[in-house]
């Protein structure tokens, strides 16, 4: 595989980084380019706007502001990698910020179209002299410059240090797993002896298993981003500040956690984490009660396979009712089996969904609760997985895995 940094952002999908800046500039009026370790934009977007789109429709003019954000981001490096601040060639205030993986530079974010205070004359003559040989309208230009947004040096800071923690993850996250799964695949391909082929086939198993999970993060990834940058913009700092530290502690723990499976307790604090992140979206409209055992909270489940299920409650089932949800987890001994459940009384599915086969291909089942289906199946086997029970008034959503032999119920 090859490492080099060019080649990073190769693994990823282009889809994903457009919808960051996407969501990212709809959010703050603040456009962002993710660019290679050259400088160069890695993916091309129509989301600048106003004057900055001005400078950008000339072929000079878009160079030059490639050329702005190459260097501020190079200067980041110089300076022992931490966000710089500087002026385009046009005179607009830039941020950028480094990603770095395994203490190797892999590129930089370049935060653009705003001003930390409103231009002066000299600023906007300085500005006209410089883009004069871009045959571009002075007028328009003098009125797109002076119209761009004035925003504080504490909500820029805040908003570039989200989007770099955001988009380091992921790139860490894609990175790590794509590599995994490769080298699982070329040591099968490779092997001729019989013993060391079954013992690569556990490799690749084990190399499925950290696949499905690393589809779930970006998937949980996503549909936080926006609560935090909505909180930036609103100036709730308090409440965004808070989320942003629980956000994370999650990533945190994702990237730091070495195991596939995890005890229950574990898993609940992880959840605690994410709710709080909920409780902040949702204010008194979500009401959340845990109630699962002591002595089931020391079994070992596969780790982040209860949180897709609550974040679906949350999302689809409490998110679009109004009034007041309620979210319960419960944990509960049924036979040989042990029972953890996500149950909320939101909106529901529809009344024809009596039943739901995980294992096929309905399209109200997303991909996080296959995912987390299939990945109890891969460890426990095949009459454990996710049981889903939509009822009037109430969803449950359960997790069913094996209970411990020490545990399990004499006949």
């Amino acid at each position: 595989m090859d490492h080099n940094p060019k080649s990073l952002f190769q693994l990823i999908e282009k889809d994903k980084l457009v919808r960051i800046i996407e969501t990212f500039t709809k959010a703050t009026n603040i456009t962002i380019d993710i660019n290679d370790t050259m400088g160069s934009p890695v993916v091309q977007h129509d989301y600048f706007y106003g004057f900055c789109r001005s400078i950008r429709s000339t072929e000079a003019g878009l160079k030059r502001c490639i050329d702005s954000n190459a260097q501020l981001g190079f200067k980041t490096v110089k300076q022992s990698n931490i966000s710089c601040m500087g002026k385009c060639h046009a005179g607009v205030m830039l941020m950028s910020v480094p990603i770095m993986l395994d203490a190797q530079f892999y590129g930089s974010i370049t935060c653009g179209q705003m001003h930390l205070a409103k231009p002066q004359a000299q600023e906007t003559a300085n500005m006209l002299q410089a883009t004069a040989d871009l045959g571009l309208n002075p007028e328009h230009l003098t009125q797109t410059f002076e119209e761009i947004q004035v925003i504080s040096m504490d909500k820029c800071q805040a908003a570039g240090g989200l989007i770099q923690f955001v988009v380091s993850y992921i790139v860490e996250l894609i990175y790590r797993a794509k590599m995994q799964e490769e080298l699982s695949r070329e040591k099968l391909k490779a092997a001729e002896d019989a013993r060391i082929i079954v013992e690569l086939e556990h490799t690749l198993h084990k190399a499925e298993l950290e696949n499905l999970q690393a589809q779930i993060k970006p998937h949980f990834l996503f549909n936080t981003l926006n609560t935090i940058i909505s909180l930036v913009t609103l100036s709730e700092n308090e409440k965004g500040l808070n989320t942003l530290f629980a956000l994370s502690d999650l990533l945190r723990h994702n990237l730091d956690h070495p195991g596939e499976l995890v005890s229950l307790l574990e898993e609940l604090h992880y959840i605690e984490s994410y709710l709080l992140i909920q409780k902040n979206r949702f204010g008194n409209r979500l009401e959340i009660s845990i109630d699962v055992p002591a002595d089931l909270q020391t079994i070992q489940i596969p780790f982040l396979s209860l949180q897709p299920l609550v974040e679906n409650a949350c999302i689809h089932g409490l998110e679009p009712k109004e009034g007041i949800g309620h979210l319960w987890i419960k944990g509960k001994k049924v036979h040989n089996k042990m029972e953890i459940s996500v149950i909320d009384d939101g909106v529901g599915m529809p009344q024809h969904y009596s039943t739901i086969d995980l294992s096929g291909e309905d399209p109200i089942i997303g991909i996080g609760l296959r995912n987390v289906h299939k990945r109890l199946q891969l460890h426990f086997g095949k009459e454990f997985g996710i049981k889903l029970v939509p009822e009037r008034g109430l969803t449950t959503v359960s997790l069913l895995i094996p209970q411990p032999k020490n545990q399990r119920e004499l006949p």
